[in-house]
Formats: structure tokens, sequence, C-alpha cells
């Protein structure tokens, strides 16, 4: 039996004023914990066969994708760098004024706002993200390979807390009425920090099982306002504790014969949520509370890396003649089913058009060269978001996959080592979306042709036809790419 820990962390910081007649109490939980949305974005990123790590991992990603290869790996201790370069582009298709709010709506009870008084212009988007990890792993023996050591951490060096929350709907025109990649930003910021045994059972047949802990702290901030009219002033009285959530996941590799191998794992969905309430207490209005309370509830979810449940299946053939203790040859395909259908976004809600289940299929391979191993991966993972053709505007792109690599024993302080050289891609398949009216959740009229203008109690200027401020509308084109390059160097311990 093999156990595996990994620790993810991240974090989120707000503070939300309220502007009351005279005291209010603020009670807001904020979570410090993150999945590891990096690793399933990019594989194993200082490994050989990066994208099916799951099946051909020799190195200490083992830990976190397959701990049931542990006891194949090579037993040394790991250290290199991988920088990612990220270039998203979401343009926005262009629309006619006669879909704008007019000012005339600020004469209704409608809660909407004027397209023209917005705190921000309608805009396109361009992600130009870069991030640098530092990777650091160790496969060690403890009983032979009938028990296996193994760490692997992936930590982001320039961003190492960056958490960015956004709306997929007309709510977004509140803030930067603009639309984003909805599975890059902060979900390629998040740290991991795996610990991992694996055991070989038998010459045919190996397992490794596993958990991940989310450490989750939590702040409750209470803020007293003794004067609504000057916000500058205010008291603090926070309350900081840390807890856990645990995430299972596993892995078996079986090897009916010296050239074949199939393997499976399965790592569970796992979210970070934070369900605050705030309580709101005010010297006047008291009228105002629900029954039995003395204050105003106000509850929220936000949810941090939402992940889904992930089942990977895969098998390889090599050859039986062997180099540095490898076989020659390697190829293979591994085919993960995600279970995106249960997505929860940034704010806890599950969309209303509801994203579909996918499999992801990466072929790989890899041979020995001069002493040199080199590797090669190439895939494609469907995106699970449908049509945005309603209210919501979550952009994703399915994506062409690849990754290559070389690996040579070198000569360093008179001391032999391991140096790999990784590239990974990522093409975003151009994607064009347009509004449809017919849609099972159409666009928001948020000036409704039924509006009545509460001064005169006629029918309200500006009403006919659809007037929107989602910035999705009338539809948007999203495209782009990624690349990184890394380097990694492996010493015997």
């Amino acid at each position: 039996m093999a156990w595996a820990v990994a620790w993810h962390y991240g974090a989120m910081n707000r503070l939300f004023t309220f502007v009351l007649p005279a005291t209010a109490t603020l009670l807001l939980s904020t979570p410090l914990a993150r999945a590891s949305s990096a690793l399933e974005m990019l594989g194993s990123p200082t490994g050989g066969n990066g994208l099916t790590a799951r099946l051909f991992s020799r190195n200490a990603g083992a830990t976190y994708f397959n701990p049931a290869l542990l006891p194949t790996a090579t037993f040394k201790l790991e250290a290199g760098v991988f920088g990612l370069v990220t270039r998203g582009k979401i343009r926005l298709k262009p629309r006619c004024t006669n879909v704008d709010v007019p000012t005339s709506v600020y004469d209704t009870a409608v809660p909407s706002m004027a397209t023209a008084d917005l705190p921000s212009p309608r805009s396109n988007t361009d992600e130009n993200d870069h991030v640098l990890y530092a990777v650091v792993g160790l496969v060690r023996p403890l009983a032979g390979k009938y028990l296996v050591f193994g760490f692997y951490t992936l930590l982001p060096v320039n961003s190492f807390l960056d958490e960015k929350g956004f709306f997929s709907d007309e709510r977004e025109q509140y803030f930067s009425n603009k639309l984003y990649f909805e599975q890059l930003g902060d979900r390629l910021s998040a740290s991991s920090f795996a610990f991992a045994l694996g055991s070989q059972l038998n010459d045919w047949i190996s397992v490794g099982v596993g958990i991940d802990v989310a450490v989750v702290t939590e702040s409750s901030m209470a803020v007293y306002m003794p004067d609504a009219g000057n916000q500058g002033n205010v008291l603090l009285d926070p309350d900081i504790h840390t807890n856990s959530k645990f995430k299972p996941y596993l892995g078996v590799a079986f090897r009916p014969s010296p050239v074949w191998t199939a393997m499976a794992t399965l790592h569970l969905g796992t979210s970070n949520d934070t369900n605050g309430q705030n309580q709101v207490r005010m010297r006047n209005y008291t009228n105002q509370y629900p029954a039995g309370l003395n204050y105003v509830p106000q509850v929220y979810t936000l949810t941090q890396g939402n992940e889904p449940a992930r089942l990977g299946l895969g098998f390889s053939r090599n050859s039986r003649r062997q180099v540095d203790g490898r076989a020659a040859w390697e190829v293979g395909l591994v085919a993960m089913g995600e279970r995106w259908s249960q997505y929860r976004d940034r704010h806890g809600e599950s969309p209303a058009d509801p994203w579909h289940d996918t499999i992801t299929v990466v072929a790989g391979g890899n041979f020995a060269w001069r002493q040199r191993r080199l590797s090669f991966d190439l895939g494609y993972s469907p995106s699970p978001v449908p049509d945005q053709t309603g209210r919501s505007n979550y952009v994703d792109n399915s994506r062409i996959v690849s990754s290559a690599s070389i690996e040579s024993p070198v000569k360093l302080l008179g001391r032999e080592i391991e140096a790999g050289f990784y590239l990974f891609g990522s093409l975003f398949i151009p994607r064009s979306v347009d509004k449809d009216p017919n849609a099972a959740h159409p666009v928001v009229d948020e000036f409704p042709d039924n509006t009545i203008d509460i001064r005169t109690g006629q029918p309200a200027a500006g009403t006919a036809g659809l007037q929107t401020n989602n910035p999705g509308y009338p539809g948007f084109k999203s495209s782009g790419y990624m690349l990184g390059a890394g380097f990694c160097l492996r010493i015997a311990r």
C-alpha cells in the first residue's frame, strides 16, 4: 500500500465595505487554499513525457500523477525551474448603440445603471501573463522497491498569492466590464506540495494511494464604523484560524508482460470554498431584521481552484532491449476523463448551461539516443464549456497540447548527474460565439419594455427591444497559446 499527501496553498484577501446609516459589523471569511490546477494544465513541467506522466513518469512527478510509478522512478534529488508564457485574446463583437441602457432608467425602479455611467467601458481582453515556477523533488527507496518515498513541489516564484475573481455574466459591468479566460489567470498560480509512498507488490503490479490536503486559513474580520459618513475611521477586530480538507487519489500500474504496461489513476474532485456571512447591525431601522435576529444576515460563497474528478487510463508498449536501466523505446496512449459537469465558478455558482464532461487524449513516447533520452507528447484537450449563446460568458477553448524533452547524463564538479531540458506548448483552437435570443437562458433585458416611469406613471422612454450591459453581447471571439520551457538537474543520493 502507498500513501500520498499533497498540500496546496493559495490566498485571497478581500474587504467589502458597507455604507450604513450608523454602525456596521462585518464578518468576512477569506481562504488561503488552492488545488493543483497548474499541474493538471501543464503536466509534469520538468519531467520527460510531462503530458503522459500518469503512464511514463520516471521522476519525482510520479508523486502526484501516479504514485504507483515511484518504484520504477530514478532514485534521485532534483531541482529545476520552468517558465510559462500565456497569450490569450478575447475580442468583443461590435454592438449597436440601441441596446445601451439609457439614462431614463434612473426615472424607474429598475436596479440597473446607464451604459454611459458604467465604471469602465466595455473592452477587449489581452491575457499576457508569465509565471516562473521552482520545482523540487526527491525519490528515495526506504525498503527497496517495496517502499519508495517521493516528494514533489511546484512553486510559482513571481505570483505566489495571485487571486482574481470576476463574474461571467452582466454583473461584471460594475467591475472591469471585460471577459476572462475561465481556466487561466489565478488557476496557473497554484502552489503544490506532494509527498508519497509507492510499493511494487510483485513483478506485475504496483500500487499507490494518496490524499491531497488543502490548508485553508479563514479570517473573520469584524469592522466597526462609528460614523458611516466618515469611512476612513474604522476599528478592526480579526479572528484567524486554519483547518484542512482532504482529497484522496490513487494509482495502479499493471505489467502483464515485459513489453506491455497498463495503468489507472483516480483523482477525486476538489474545491476550496468559503461560506461566509456578513452580520449587519444598524442603529435605526431595526424593523428590517428577520424574525428572531438582531442583525441582517448576508450570506455568500467564494470558490477557488475548483477541480473535477479525473479518471486516467493508459497503456504502453516498450522494447525488450534495455538502455540506462530502461527500455530502449516506449510508446503509449493516455485517456483522461474529467467530470466538468460538476464545475462551480469563482462565486460558487454552477453554470446555468451545465458544462460537459470531457475526455482528453494524449499520445507519447520516448527513446534512448547516444546516452540521452528524448521524449515527445501530443494530445487534444476538448473544452468543457458549451457555446455561450445566452447570458453567461465563460470563455474557454479546446486545446492542442504538446511537450518535448531531452535528458542526458553530465559531469558537474566531478560528479555524474542528470540534466534535462523541457518544452511545453498549448494552442487554443480559435472559437467564435454569437448570442441567441432563443437560448435556454438568454441575455437579460435590463430595461424591460413594460417598465414604468415613477414620476409620470407612464411607460418609460427607451425601453423598446433589448437593453443590456452584458459585456459579452452580441458575441465574442477567443484564441491564444501557451509556451513553456524548463531545466532540471538530478543527482543521486
